[in-house]
């Protein structure tokens, strides 16, 4: 109780006003959501706040960093498999040792890197500039950032695999669950803008002409 009421004292007369009451209240449910909201705030120095964070992030970093781990212990070793390979079977031999470590080196790294270059680890928002900051990890696990506005954003009609919405030429992937603040990413989908009738009217009737044909 007393750690709650220091809690409450610190956090300002307005927000200390809500929080009680919705205690008052009993509304367990709108005092998470404002404390939720609180914490995903930055300080006051600073008009960026972070909106997203992708729970993957670390699997991902760490599953990059043991495929490049291998992929340099695999160039290293590369010479030695292949003099033994040419003293045990010759050509044939050094083909297949060079197909199968090739593989494992140079191929499954670009795989991976593929699939998640546009998993977004975290994606900030930028309140005096309303400017979102998305940050993907490269092919050498070094954090790239991708700055973009809502009106920059294009949502594919048939999403593609690991894509939610595009930026110029650049796919991104968010999980909409993990928003802790989910306006974020309704207003990034578009799903706040008033839906055109008669662009779906004219998409319905063009659809039936292409089923009586």
């Amino acid at each position: 109780m007393l750690s709650l009421r220091l809690l409450t004292r610190s956090l300002g007369p307005q927000i200390n006003h809500e929080i009680s009451h919705n205690l008052l209240a009993g509304n367990r449910s709108s005092l998470q959501t404002a404390l939720r909201c609180l914490s995903s705030q930055s300080p006051a120095s600073d008009s960026d706040f972070k909106v997203y964070y992708g729970i993957l992030s670390p699997q991902i970093r760490a599953v990059k960093v043991f495929s490049l781990a291998t992929s340099i212990g695999g160039v290293i070793a590369q010479p030695i498999l292949l003099e033994q390979a040419s003293k045990i079977g010759g050509t044939p031999m050094i083909v297949a040792i060079c197909g199968i470590a090739g593989f494992f080196t140079f191929v499954t790294p670009l795989l991976l890197h593929l699939i998640t270059k546009r998993y977004v680890t975290e994606l900030y928002y930028d309140v005096s500039s309303k400017e979102y900051t998305a940050s993907t990890i490269t092919f050498f696990l070094m954090k790239q950032q991708t700055k973009f506005k809502l009106e920059d954003v294009v949502v594919p009609e048939i999403p593609g695999m690991f894509t939610t919405f595009m930026v110029g030429k650049k796919s991104l992937f968010v999980d909409p669950k993990l928003f802790p603040d989910p306006t974020h990413y309704i207003k990034i989908m578009g799903y706040d803008k008033p839906i055109d009738f008669k662009f779906e009217e004219a998409r319905q009737s063009a659809a039936q002409e292409d089923d009586k044909k």
